[in-house]
């Protein structure tokens, strides 16, 4: 399971692409970083000088991608201070529990799945954290705007399986799940006015 974790936490800061720079248009962000290789609705980590930041894009071309600035912080937030982008965490496999009975065991990974449209949790009495005791500040903050969505998986394997065998198990669970996010099958924030679907509902 040790090393499960490692590859999936560590992959990220490998794939680290350099930030030539970040504009601004209203409250919407375009990152210009060169092969960045993230897709739509893929979440991301910017990183530098200024704090981390975790989000997710938006739309995407090979050399740039898109994403929208949480409400209430100004856009020119982001246009210094970062040099590095590369792909956010999505998922951190915790100790398994085993079944001697059964000669099985019962994996719980976390999944951060990442969203276009997100619902922000509520900070009252106080801002909920991931179940992973090891995220960070950027990564809490993602999760409490919503950009972030976790969950929990449920796996159970033969006490035989190999560690590279669940992770394919595990990796296609996430995959298959967060196909929902990205097609926006999970999404909110759409309202139909009699005409035609919106993103706005005021």
């Amino acid at each position: 399971m040790r090393t499960i974790l490692l590859s999936l936490i560590l992959s990220a800061s490998a794939l680290a692409t350099t930030v030539t720079s970040i504009t601004c248009s209203g409250q919407t962000a375009t990152v210009n970083a060169t092969a960045h290789g993230l897709i739509a609705s893929q979440g991301f980590e910017l990183s530098g000088t200024a704090p981390q930041f975790n989000g997710t894009a938006a739309t995407v071309t090979t050399n740039a991608f898109t994403f929208l600035v949480p409400t209430g912080t100004p856009c020119s937030t982001y246009t210094s201070g970062y040099t590095a982008v590369g792909p956010a965490q999505q998922i951190i496999e915790q100790a398994g529990f085993p079944n001697p009975s059964a000669a099985t065991v019962t994996i719980h990974p976390i999944y951060w799945f990442t969203t276009q449209f997100p619902v922000p949790l509520s900070c009252t009495p106080s801002c909920p954290t991931s179940q992973w005791a090891g995220a960070n500040a950027a990564q809490n903050a993602a999760i409490v705007a919503g950009t972030t969505v976790e969950l929990t998986g449920n796996i159970i394997v033969p006490a035989t399986t190999t560690a590279l065998t669940l992770q394919g198990l595990v990796q296609s669970q996430y995959t298959a799940m967060q196909a929902g996010f990205a097609n926006f099958l999970l999404a909110a924030g759409y309202c139909w006015n009699g005409i035609t679907w919106t993103t706005s509902c005021q």
